[in-house]
Formats: C-alpha cells, structure tokens, sequence
C-alpha cells in the first residue's frame, strides 16, 4: 500500500490544477481511509489547488506586465516573490517561490513550494512526502504589428477613468487603451457608444453597457507607470508678452512666450502659430466661433489656476507637435504647477461652463438625479470643435479630464494622437479617431509610448 500510495501522491504531486489531482487519484481516499489518511488527503488537495491558484495568478500578472515593457530574471523573481507574499500573506514566510523567463523570454514560469502540512500527520509519513509544489506558466503570443499605446487614463482611483457617454465613438483599430482605475469600471461604454481598438487594459474592469465593442479586453492589468512622469519641462517663468489677450477678426500671428490671465481667439480670427512652445498662465485658452487656430511645431502648456484649452463651436483647429527640441512630441501639456478649480472634477464639482464659476466649489451640483443626465463638466480641457481636425502629437494632461463632445470626427486628420490623461471623457456623440501611423510624420512618440510589442497572454505547460 504504501508504494502504491506514494506513487499516487507523485503523481498528485505533479499535476497542474488541483481538480486534476483529484482526478488522477480517484482511488486514493478509499486507500488513505484505511489507514486514517483521508482528512489528510483532503487537506492537502485544498492546500495544492490554492497553491495552484496563487502561481496561476502570479504567472499570468508578471506576463501581462512583460507586454508592457522589458523583463529582466531579477524582476521577474522580485514580481513573483511580491505577488505570493501578497496572496498568502504571513504563510509566505514558509513557501519557497522561483519565479523565471521561459521558451526563449516569451514566456514567465512561477513555481512554489510549500511544506506539506496535514490535520493529522499521516500522510507524510505513509508516503514519504514533505512538501507541495506548484507550477504556472503564462506564455506572451507575439503579434506581426505591435500593439501602440494610444491612450493612458492615468487616475488609478475613480470610475470611468475612461468614460464613454450614450452613443459616443472612439476609433482606434491599431492602438491599446489602458486604465490605471482599480475600480470594476475603470472603463465604460455606455449604450449606443462604439469602441474598436486592438485592445483595451483595465487594472480593474471594463463596463460594457449595451455597447458595441470590437477589442480585446484584458482586467486585472498592472499598472502602466506613467512614461511622462520624469519628463523635464521647459522653464515657466518669464514676463507676459500679452495679459488678458483677445482676437476677434483680422489674420494674426502670435510668436513663443508667456501668455497670462486667458488668451481668447473668436468671431472670425485667423491665428498662426509660430513654431516654438506656448505657456498659458492663469486663464484659459479659447476658441470659439468661426475662427482659425493653426501652428506647426508648437508645443502648448497650461500652468497656474484655470488654465485650460477649449475648442469650441465651429473653430478650426490644425496644430502638431515640434519634430525636435526639449519638447519634442509634445502637443498640448498640462505643468506639474497646473492647479485644479476647486470645482473641477476631481475635486467633486460638476462644472458650470462659466469661466468664473471654477472656484465655486462642489456645493452647486446637487446629488445625482436618476435618469437626468449629469451637466458637463465645462471647466476642465474640453474639444467641442467641430472642426478639430489635426492634433498631431502627445496630449499631455497628468491632473486634468478631457471632455470632448464635438458632434464631427476629432483628430481624424492626424498622422498619429497620444493621449495620456487623468480622465477621458467622450459626451453626448463626439467621434475620436485616434491614428496610430508613427511614420508618417516628422513628429516624434515621446520615449515609453507608442509600440509596446506583444498583446495575448495565456496559460499552459
């Protein structure tokens, strides 16, 4: 009995889920019962199968982690240690975990190992066996053309950290879409809404509300650690060549500098750029009507207390990035110095769409309604431009919501639009197209975005 007992346990032993094991040794607990051994058994088919699951879990989060980015051994065994310390807590103390790159670096391979602990003793000693052990593998499935980070929701803490209202489009085939949101709807598309992307990653979930959805969606993703973070920025100081500026007709070229208090552009202004980077300092830029915005090899940023951009009604909107420079790349972006109104919403307000209400505070919102739809958040960086064609570049927004809620395609005549934002958030229609042909412009992708490789992680052995 006991060879036969230990050739079971070997084979238990061995075997990948612990449901396996139970099927491999359908005789073992009538042999076990004679000798007292069946509690025994039991428990150490509990303890293989949560073992089982743990390297499962590890194995598969690590792989999803290496679509990301690079993967060195020592990352690799770092990850998985963590990741089983996590899962079993104070019992990790005793667990042996090994955690490695596999099948030429596509694949990572996590196995543990645990004392063999029993209720009564005896099946150690029946069979000779003092531990458990526990292999996962998640193998990465390369892809011809690598998947492009498109957009990044940066806000790892509240719902829709990528939000899209009834009836709203985001067009996006080659690109990734990820969310640092932990919550079960980090992502949401609402009914009528239509998302196609190549695929769309969630820390936490995505909410699928009767949409259409043609992407692959990953939960449970790690989080993408913000690649703009460190980015030096250029120097934000200097006088203001305009305060409170305002252009209303006429053909204007505007040159680099600092622009304080709110720069206005409406009625039928037609405004050139010239190439160099823009700083807005407390005050908005706007504009609005029917008139013209366009520059080339320009680099807006938005520093101070409401200092936000708004594309507006029937604007015309032509604007891409510096192919060179200290912002190379760089399209519209928010400063670390870039304060919030205290009605914004991250702070809990709903917004007003008035220029002075940004300080109001959340007291006028009002609870939730059911059924009425919420007021837009108007004073945040909002794309209402139905003539917002051309945002070559990087969209830098660390603390701020975009709202875009144009009713024609927004961006659809770009070589390629990155977006990395706290929040995003497509209202009542609008049409994002988001293009991803990095090579068709002289416009650099700033380092950590753009092709990250492979995109399909699976299990198996």
């Amino acid at each position: 009995m006991r060879r036969a007992l230990r050739s079971l346990l070997h084979r238990f032993r061995r075997a990948r889920e612990g449901s396996a094991s139970v099927l491999l040794a359908i005789g073992l607990p009538s042999l076990l019962a004679l000798a007292g051994g069946a509690v025994d058994y039991t428990a150490a088919t509990q303890s293989q199968s949560r073992l089982q699951g743990v390297a499962d879990a590890a194995a598969l989060s690590i792989a999803r982690e290496m679509t990301l980015s690079p993967m060195t051994p020592q990352r690799v065994q770092l990850l998985a240690a963590s990741h089983v310390q996590a899962a079993l807590g104070g019992e990790a103390s005793e667990v042996q975990v090994v955690g490695t790159l596999a099948e030429n670096n596509t694949a990572i391979l996590v196995v543990i190992t645990a004392p063999l602990r029993t209720p009564l003793g005896l099946l150690p000693k029946l069979t000779g066996e003092t531990t458990l052990q526990s292999k996962s593998l998640a193998r990465v499935n390369t892809s011809s053309s690598p998947t492009k980070l498109c957009v990044l929701s940066l806000g790892e803490y509240h719902n829709g950290g990528i939000f899209m209202h009834n009836g709203s489009m985001l067009n996006a085939p080659e690109c990734m879409l990820y969310s640092n949101s932990t919550h079960k709807s980090a992502v949401i598309v609402q009914q009528g809404s239509q998302l196609t992307a190549n695929m769309v990653c969630a820390r936490g979930g995505v909410s699928n509300m009767a949409g259409q959805v043609r992407a692959t969606l990953v939960n449970d993703c790690p989080i993408q650690r913000n690649p703009l973070d460190t980015k030096p920025e250029p120097p934000l100081q200097g006088a203001c060549l305009q305060n409170k500026l305002t252009i209303k007709d006429g053909i204007r070229t505007l040159s680099p500098g600092v622009y304080c208090k709110g720069v206005t552009i409406e009625g039928t202004a037609r405004v050139t750029l010239n190439p160099g980077i823009y700083i807005f300092r407390d005050g908005p830029l706007t504009v609005r009507q029917n008139a013209e915005f366009a520059g080339q090899g320009v680099t807006l940023m938005f520093t101070g207390k409401k200092s936000y951009f708004r594309f507006l009604d029937n604007s015309l909107i032509r604007i891409s990035a510096p192919s060179g420079g200290a912002s190379a790349g760089m399209l519209l972006w928010e400063a670390r110095s870039f304060q919030p109104g205290l009605n914004s919403w991250k702070n809990g307000g709903c917004g007003g769409g008035d220029d002075d209400d940004d300080d109001a505070g959340a007291n006028n919102c009002g609870p939730p309604v059911p059924g009425v739809v919420p007021p837009k958040k108007t004073n945040e960086h909002h794309i209402n431009s139905d003539r917002a064609r051309e945002l070559t570049g990087t969209i830098y927004l660390r603390n701020g919501l975009l709202l875009i809620d144009s009713r024609r395609p927004v961006a659809d005549q770009s070589p390629f639009t990155v977006m990395v934002v706290n929040k995003l958030d497509l209202y009542d229609g609008p049409n994002l197209m988001l293009n991803s042909n990095f090579a068709g412009a002289s416009v650099p992708v700033p380092q950590g975005l753009g092709p990250l490789g492979s995109k399909q992680v699976r299990l198996g052995m």
